[in-house]
């Protein structure tokens, strides 16, 4: 058993070896030499460690900017952020979420395989921070290991199939040769239906005209770099330049301030390279492998695989995502809401930038820029309610941090109130 779950957490649980042998075996499947199927598995591994490595470069610029915004806004409160509370969770009840992990991978192939909606989520650190997520709210309600495993394992594969489903219909404006599987589907839902407010076909994000001297916003990772140094500098001008001088370590907090918010652009240009390295190998392989057990699937992956599809769509997403929940946290601090949740700017970046693309693609720049506004308020308030029900992360201060977590997942969570 300890190797099994060993096998689960540290083969099956790493992303870059799950989608290496997606690749492996699509080329197989398709008869490919060795040197192809060798070359393609090693660039959809690297395309995703690539992608990874993005991520990692954009965590201090994004730690920076949160700390100005606790500072300025002036409160203290949940702090919706992945890896504190999925931590806490995998040491607590990793084998359960393991095991919740790899039941919902095989339910999720399942319905794939026969149903009429060919599915199947491939994020597998989203995946498992859900399955971590399950198993802490299914223990602080008193439910035993093996309920834990079978119950959690269950509804985890039918929401990972469901939300990339959710998913695959809302990306159709913009590509289907893949979805997404991230946790942010009723983000989608609400991007999609705010799109009936407006024409079909209204004006794009990416329409958008620049005088010539502002010809370097058409770039979107410039442009996103540009928005992040705006709000760093507004940010510390309210929190106090000695906020930033204690992050900086001996650094002039003016330099710092560029130098985090360039850093946070390169981030997103390293993390584009690797997506499109990873999609340009694996699509085609995963093609081999539907062929034969999936025909006609979509495969569910990461949110930056949409941000090629609108590069200003994902600079507006940010921003005004982030400012719906600024402006929520201000509305629990003058109302005397509780518990104050103040914003996560990480969640804001990855699933703002997703609902600007979505929303752009079903009712252009218009509905961006309203459906960031609003998924970034509701989150805020989706997330305070979902908190007191998380079991012991509620000690961490920390709560996950995307909208299905704090909506599905709520509701979820009151469903299993009445049994325990």
């Amino acid at each position: 058993m300890r190797f099994m779950i060993d096998f689960i957490t540290n083969v099956l649980g790493n992303p870059t070896v799950m989608l290496g042998l997606i690749a492996c075996i699509g080329l197989l499947f398709l008869k490919k030499g060795i040197s192809d199927t060798v070359m393609g598995t090693v660039k959809t591994m690297m395309g995703y460690l690539i992608l990874s490595a993005g991520t990692t470069i954009i965590g201090p610029p994004i730690s920076l900017l949160t700390a100005l915004v606790q500072k300025g806004l002036g409160v203290e409160g949940v702090l919706p952020l992945y890896w504190v509370v999925y931590a806490e969770s995998m040491a607590k009840f990793g084998t359960q979420a393991a095991l919740i992990f790899i039941l919902g991978f095989v339910i999720n192939i399942l319905l794939a395989k026969f149903t009429k909606w060919k599915n199947l989520a491939l994020t597998v650190h989203l995946q498992l921070f859900w399955a971590g997520f399950i198993a802490s709210i299914m223990a602080g309600f008193g439910f035993s290991d093996p309920m834990i495993i079978v119950i959690g394992g269950t509804i985890s594969g039918i929401y990972y199939w469901v939300a990339t489903t959710i998913s695959a219909h809302y990306l159709k404006p913009l590509t289907t040769e893949h979805a997404n599987f991230v946790p942010s589907a009723i983000s989608l839902v609400i991007a999609g239906e705010c799109g009936r407010l407006f024409k079909e076909g209204g004006r794009s994000t990416e329409e958008l005209e620049f005088p010539s001297s502002l010809n370097w916003l058409k770039d979107s990772v410039i442009a996103t770099c540009m928005a992040v140094l705006l709000m760093n500098i507004i940010f510390t001008f309210v929190a106090g330049p000695d906020v930033v001088r204690e992050m900086a370590e001996g650094t002039p907090w003016l330099l710092y301030v560029i130098i985090q918010s360039i850093t946070f652009g390169g981030g997103i240009a390293v993390i584009l390279y690797g997506v499109r390295m990873m999609l340009a190998e694996l699509i085609p392989a995963f093609s081999g492998v539907a062929e034969k057990l999936l025909p006609n699937a979509l495969l569910g992956l990461d949110y930056p695989t949409v941000f090629p599809y609108g590069g200003t769509a994902v600079m507006l997403g940010f921003m005004f995502s982030l400012l719906g929940s600024i402006v929520a946290t201000l509305v629990m601090t003058f109302t005397g809401f509780s518990p104050v949740v103040v914003p996560g700017v990480q969640i804001n970046f990855f699933e703002g930038a997703l609902v600007g693309v979505y929303a752009n693609a079903k009712g252009g720049l218009k509905n961006c820029i309203l459906s960031s506004l609003i998924t970034g308020f509701l989150l805020q308030f989706a997330v305070a309610l979902t908190f007191p029900l998380t079991g012991h992360l509620v000690a961490t201060g920390g709560a996950y941090e995307a909208m299905d977590f704090n909506t599905i997942g709520f509701l979820i969570a009151k469903i299993m109130s009445l049994f325990h």
